[in-house]
């Protein structure tokens, strides 16, 4: 299976009690798959997954695989502290029905490549699914060369590409260019998506995509039919909702006050995550308005 095309970082939605909100779950999956979602990443960081339990984690890739039933892939993000709970968690979510699993280093303490690749390795072979290496240095802490990339997919026969989220578009194109087995690619930063998919990328995954699908499935049909300027345009209405998104504090707290803003009412986030002001609530409406989103 070939995964490709508009993939959202799925919110997890919470309730009041701070449990799993499946029936927003199922509705926003719902939204975003007749919205034009071909995938979702689920339990990533825009997803919580780190500050959920095993067993939440497994529930949330059993609601989105069922809810999407064949229509839209399901890639389950794994990462974890330890490579035992990470290949816990991707036994688990093969059994929960993802489609393929992905996983940023071990989180925490910065390892070794060798390490890190035998990490990888363990994932790929307790899922048994297409396998992913989540490369976001930004929080990983781990900058890696297209000779390291090319050495994890030597030794990591389920590794089939990267979730890439790095302006650096030299090593994008070098890691698509250079190892001898081929690689694909799912770009993440939703401010140069264009870019990405100019270089090679087969699409996009962006946390900003759960509340301004619409302008990001235009952006890519734009580009799929050749209109570079087009898809430009639609880059630059992408880039507006990102600035509101920068003003009001880029965090998940400010992403799921802008997705409840859109009529899903997807919950405070995790702890330790601050929720959004609610004093600020009107202002961000107003900026939403602004850029056509409210």
């Amino acid at each position: 299976m070939v995964i490709e095309g508009i993939i959202p970082a799925l919110l997890t939605p919470f309730d009041s009690s701070g449990r799993i909100d499946e029936a927003m779950l199922r509705r926003l999956v719902r939204y975003q798959i007749d919205a034009g979602a071909t995938g979702f990443f689920v339990c990533g960081s825009a997803g919580e997954g780190v500050y959920m339990s095993p067993d939440e984690r497994r529930r949330v890739v059993s609601l989105v695989s069922s809810e999407s039933a064949g229509q839209a892939a399901v890639i389950a993000h794994v990462g974890a502290m330890s490579t035992q709970e990470a290949a816990l968690l991707a036994r688990e979510a093969r059994d929960a029905g993802a489609h393929a699993v992905a996983s940023m280093p071990p989180l925490v303490f910065k390892q070794p490549w060798p390490a890190i690749i035998e990490h990888i390795r363990a994932i790929a072979e307790a899922s048994e699914l297409p396998t992913y290496y989540y490369h976001i240095p930004v929080i990983s802490h781990v900058d890696v060369t297209v000779d390291q990339i090319a050495e994890m997919a030597d030794r990591v026969p389920g590794l089939v590409g990267l979730k890439f989220t790095s302006p650096d578009l030299y090593l994008l194109w070098g890691v698509l260019d250079r190892p001898k087995r081929k690689l694909e690619t799912l770009y993440g930063c939703d401010q140069q998506l264009v870019q990405g998919l100019m270089t090679g990328a087969r699409g996009g995954i962006g946390s900003t995509y759960n509340y301004q699908m619409e302008n990001v499935v235009a952006l890519h049909r734009a580009y799929q039919q050749g209109n570079l300027a087009e898809a430009m345009k639609w880059q630059g209405a992408v880039n507006r909702v990102i600035d509101v998104l920068m003003k009001h504090g880029a965090n998940r707290g400010t992403e799921k006050a802008m997705m409840t803003l859109r009529g899903y009412d997807v919950g405070p986030p995790r702890r330790p995550t601050p929720p959004f002001p609610a004093e600020n609530l009107d202002a961000l409406r107003r900026d939403m308005e602004l850029v056509g989103l409210v």
